[in-house]
């Protein structure tokens, strides 16, 4: 009997996978869901793996969004790949495009009006199509986390020098750049001040937007910007 399988993945060292597990249980409630922590510095994904090698034709992974298999285009072709050939169904919640359904779809329709010489040609003609699709997300991915990034940096920047003197032309002292960043991110997602997120909630989203922040760190510039 085929299974469905959720994945979700998160770079921080204590995830959690709120949003991308009710993105996929809203949708496919029988889902298995499995959960993975990964490194920005190691590209093995060993719970994706194992994942991986017990899938079998007719079942269904279901991802939130592309780069959350992985952030390498060749990585996620390869996985593309390795599930189509094996039949089983790849769908992205936020990319339905890439679905490896339609994929199969357009394969067999093409197929059925030329002769049997031409399906390895149709074949690598369609995932050719794939990867640029593929290549086009993942740098759209990268380009906005930088976006967010330079935003925040920028905001430092012009804060910084706002401040640098006060009304006698004494030189202020000013908070570093990372305290300035997760105290603006903090007022952004958490519920205490403008956002809707709990504590965990807000740290996940700080490190998915900055990367490695700690427990005590994230609570030390909470405490400050609450007290001033």
């Amino acid at each position: 009997m085929a299974k469905e399988f959720g994945y979700c993945s998160s770079g921080c060292t204590r995830p959690q996978f709120e949003k991308q597990i009710d993105n996929i249980n809203s949708r496919y409630p029988n889902a298995i869901i499995i959960k993975e922590v990964y490194s920005n510095k190691v590209s093995d994904r060993t719970e994706l793996h194992k994942l991986l090698s017990q899938l079998e034709s007719d079942d269904v992974l279901i991802v939130n969004s592309l780069d959350r298999l992985s952030r390498d285009s060749e990585e996620v072709l390869s996985y593309y790949k390795t599930l189509a050939e094996r039949g089983v169904k790849l769908i992205f919640l936020h990319q339905p495009y890439m679905n490896t359904e339609l994929y199969a779809s357009v394969y067999e329709d093409m197929v059925s009006r030329t002769s049997d010489s031409d399906k390895e040609v149709i074949r690598e003609s369609l995932y050719r199509l794939v990867e640029e699709q593929i290549n086009r997300i993942l740098a759209q991915s990268w380009e906005e986390l930088q976006q967010r990034r330079g935003h925040m940096r920028e905001s430092y920047e012009q804060a910084r020098q706002e401040a640098k003197q006060d009304g006698q032309g004494k030189v202020k002292k000013y908070e570093s750049r990372k305290s300035f960043m997760v105290k603006e991110l903090i007022r952004k997602y958490n519920q205490n001040f403008e956002g809707s997120m709990n504590d965990v909630q807000t740290m996940e989203q700080i490190r998915n937007d900055m990367g490695t922040l700690s427990r005590n760190t994230y609570y030390k510039y909470k405490k400050e910007l609450a007290v001033g």
